[in-house]
């Protein structure tokens, strides 16, 4: 055989090698949807001496082991914690923008250490007569880096 360091016989090794086990990992979505609460809210006068209706939707994507679920609340990320979280916003001082709003929302949803991706949709529902709502959508990932 000849000499690794003259035949390139390591590289081609090293190419046919399998790569290193990774850990492997599944995805699932945590989903709070058309949450429509009291919200102190808006950049006009008239909107900041009364709360408005805001729907919130909120989708989650988690990364956890592939294996079995553990039939244990304490072995998930429970979808309880975007509850509580939109139940406190709607009790935090006034925001004017719904972008602001968002922006923490989605700082919410990437909280556990588990969430990778998440988006955010919010609404008010009383501003224009002839539509459903009007609002904005944000998404976001985790930074890897960290």
């Amino acid at each position: 055989m000849p000499d690794d360091s003259q035949s390139g016989y390591s590289t081609i090794m090293n190419v046919l090698r399998p790569p290193p086990a990774r850990a492997v990992t599944r995805r699932y979505d945590l989903v709070l949807r058309d949450y429509v609460g009291d919200f102190h809210i808006g950049v006009w006068d008239h909107e900041k001496t009364r709360t408005q209706r805001v729907r919130v939707s909120l989708t989650v994507t988690v990364e956890v082991p592939n294996r079995p679920f553990v039939d244990d609340l304490d072995a998930v990320v429970s979808y309880e914690y975007l509850i509580q979280g939109v139940e406190a916003f709607t009790r935090s001082p006034h925001i004017q923008l719904l972008e602001v709003l968002a922006e923490k929302l989605l700082a919410l949803c990437l909280s556990p250490p588990q969430a990778v991706f998440a988006r955010v949709q919010v609404e008010k529902l009383e501003i224009v007569p002839q539509a459903a709502g009007v609002g904005v959508v944000l998404t976001g990932a985790r930074d890897h880096s960290q």
